[in-house]
């Protein structure tokens, strides 16, 4: 008998849950409560313009790297082309002088020995540890859940050449680690790259790392097209969407899952329910909040989260093309600006040139991310006028920045569009509309060797989301929704399969 199984949330983790899961015979359907899918992974149409609100790099994009085996497998490569950006970002400081955080890692190191000859010894460790991890395997295989001795054994020996790198750079925050260059400069450009200087190390020296590999490139398209191909793997495999379908409640019968009730209240049975949505409102809301696994309990009350941001973005009647990076370049700002309830030392404004789909001939869009807070927001949830009025503020800071920093820009702007922390979560449901989760470090990979899939006393409902999957990001999701399908297998007995289209 063909086992049924409901997915909530059509994201890239439930639309890969909802893949395997019809790749090894189960009859599946997805409830989404929002008229389109990829959750987090979206782009949206302002005019003339689709600004897109996720990808600025994929790792896996090619061959050469894991995940490039899930792409693969999702249909979400297939025939699209990718764009491999030469710089990461690049930072203009107030002397003048500017850091490219080039992709090769031979010119990076050419360009900044040339630029701070003092720092050569400093400057090639860190290239030298780039082309190394450059070499890192992803290996794409059994969930931790199902890893016995001899499978951890086998991925501790391919992880054993790049340990020490791997515990030495978790551990070291991205501030830490720029103090051993002299460069004010370079500091404060490997400091502040990522925004955060307390994120650690392994983070930007591992996209470097795949950058250098040219396997992390930008689907052409946009995020929301590159979400579209997994669907349509999804429904050619013959699973079920159902859209504008919030989903009220899990429903359980003696201890065991029997389906969900939706917002209208009928009731939609399933043998399995997958919640491949927000962790906190599945543990809470859509659970009566009496069943949480301690490792849930502690990371959701004590667990340092990415912060959420503000993305303004806006359509330009203008050719930038001379400027392009992965995220854009930063400008170090004479004196710190109170913006989105933080005081930012940089603004940063990256453009989608390298993607003409985006946007008409000749024309641009350019966003700016500016990190916030989700308390700076939430008083302003209550009143319309005020949270519109500090949208607009956020918005024509940006463009008196954006102006100053490239003389002209204002005049050209045709279309601005303002998401802030609240937009991602009501149109995803995602926790104070961070795009990322917990923040990866030695001591957090040392305590949690993975996250629990499954909730305690719920026979048959399974987790899968970045959640349960830290960093998060899309090949997190992609891999939570995979594993899931596979523990579905283990469970019932039977082979798991993954097949590419």
């Amino acid at each position: 008998m063909v086992k049924r199984v409901l997915i909530i949330g059509a994201g890239i983790s439930g639309l890969a849950a909802g893949c395997y899961a019809c790749m090894n015979g189960y009859d599946v359907e997805i409830h989404e409560s929002h008229t389109q899918p990829g959750g987090l992974c979206t782009s949206w149409q302002r005019a003339e313009y689709t600004i897109d609100g996720c990808i600025h790099w994929l790792t896996g994009s090619r061959p050469g790297n894991g995940y490039y085996r899930i792409w693969e497998e999702l249909g979400a490569v297939q025939g699209r082309g990718m764009y491999d950006h030469d710089v990461y970002a690049s930072m203009v400081g107030r002397d003048g002088r500017t850091v490219h955080l080039y992709a090769d890692a031979d010119r990076l190191e050419e360009h900044l020995t040339s630029l701070s000859p003092a720092d050569t010894a400093p400057i090639a460790a860190f290239c030298k540890k780039i082309r190394k991890l450059a070499r890192f395997p992803y290996p794409i295989g059994k969930p931790p859940e199902l890893m016995g001795r001899w499978d951890g054994l086998r991925t501790l020996a391919r992880y054993l050449p790049y340990l020490k790198d791997l515990t030495e750079l978790g551990g070291l925050s991205l501030a830490e680690y720029a103090t051993r260059f002299s460069d004010p400069l370079l500091r404060k450009a490997i400091a502040n790259v990522l925004l955060d200087g307390s994120l650690p190390t392994v983070a930007l020296l591992m996209t470097l790392a795949i950058m250098n590999q040219r396997t992390a490139g930008y689907p052409l398209g946009g995020s929301l097209a590159f979400a579209r191909a997994i669907e349509r793997r999804f429904l050619d495999l013959g699973g079920r969407i159902v859209y504008r379908s919030p989903v009220d409640q899990i429903a359980e019968r003696q201890g065991r899952v029997a389906g969900v009730r939706l917002a209208d209240g009928s009731q939609v049975p399933a043998d399995y329910v997958i919640a491949a949505c927000d962790m906190r409102a599945t543990l809470f809301t859509l659970l009566d909040g009496s069943r949480v696994d301690p490792v849930h309990r502690e990371l959701l009350e004590t667990g340092k989260t990415y912060p959420p941001g503000v993305l303004v973005s806006f359509g330009v009647d203008a050719d930038l093309s001379d400027e392009i990076s992965c995220l854009g370049t930063y400008h170090e700002l004479e004196q710190p600006i109170q913006l989105a309830g933080i005081a930012q030392e940089f603004f940063s404004l990256h453009n989608y040139s390298h993607d003409p789909s985006l946007a008409p001939p000749h024309k641009t869009v350019a966003g700016c991310l500016i990190p916030t807070r989700w308390s700076h927001w939430e008083p302003l949830l209550g009143d319309r006028a005020a949270y519109e009025a500090e949208k607009a503020r956020v918005a024509e800071s940006c463009l008196q920045l954006a102006d100053r920093f490239r003389p002209g820009f204002a005049a050209k702007v045709q279309v601005t569009d303002v998401a802030t922390p609240h937009t991602f979560a009501r149109y995803t449901g995602n926790w104070q509309g961070t795009y990322m989760t917990y923040m990866l470090s030695g001591e957090f990979q040392r305590k949690y060797r993975y996250i629990p899939k499954v909730v305690p006393g719920v026979d048959g409902l399974y987790l899968a989301s970045m959640w349960t999957n830290p960093p998060g990001g899309i090949p997190g999701a992609a891999t939570a929704g995979r594993e899931v399908a596979q523990l579905l297998c283990h469970r019932d007995r039977q082979r798991f399969v993954a097949t590419t289209p």
